[in-house]
């Protein structure tokens, strides 16, 4: 079986010892990242480009520019009206450039502050309360799930065995003072 790569981006990597090229190739996929999101968004909502079009009031052609174009050629008033036409919200994070550890701490913080709303929520009355409580146990249970399944990804390693008993004495203790009860 042949190697497996990762992207397409890692192939040419592989094939090429051309930098200047290897650069160019990442900066042309990376310029399309945004398009291809709007795309992907559509297609998940099984919307026709035709059908968006129609909702943002423009050609389907026009859309079809939108999902193809580079990043230096979509407004910020292209997004939100797409983002409007598939009835999603829209934000724009702005942060330093963060490891996959520091993305996770950023996130389960930014849950936190979302799931403290909710039990603020919760006070305003019983309904409200019991579908917080409600929502906090199958969030929890998700959770666990997702991190297990995370979990379950890392190598498979062999870990030592360890001796069922071990014996371990103080080192502090001088051997006569624990033989003299001391």
């Amino acid at each position: 079986m042949g190697k497996r790569y990762k992207s397409v981006s890692e192939v040419v990597k592989q094939r090429t010892d051309d930098k200047e090229f290897q650069e160019e190739f990442d900066r042309q996929i990376s310029d399309k990242t945004l398009s291809k999101t709007l795309f992907a968004m559509r297609c998940s909502k099984g919307i026709t480009q035709s059908e968006i079009a129609s909702r943002l009031n423009c050609t389907q052609s026009r859309v079809s520019k939108l999902e193809n174009a580079g990043v230096d050629a979509i407004k910020v008033s292209d997004l939100v009206a797409y983002a409007q036409a598939l009835g999603l919200n829209m934000s724009i994070s702005f942060h330093e450039n963060m490891t996959s550890v520091e993305c996770v701490k950023f996130h389960a913080f930014e849950i936190k502050k979302h799931l403290d709303h909710l039990a603020d929520l919760a006070y305003r009355d019983d309904e409200i309360f019991k579908g917080v409580k409600d929502f906090y146990n199958d969030y929890l249970i998700n959770i666990i799930r997702l991190f297990k399944q995370s979990a379950d990804k890392l190598p498979k390693k062999n870990i030592e065995k360890r001796a069922v008993l071990e014996v371990c004495a103080p080192t502090e203790i001088p051997s006569d003072e624990i033989l003299l009860g001391k």
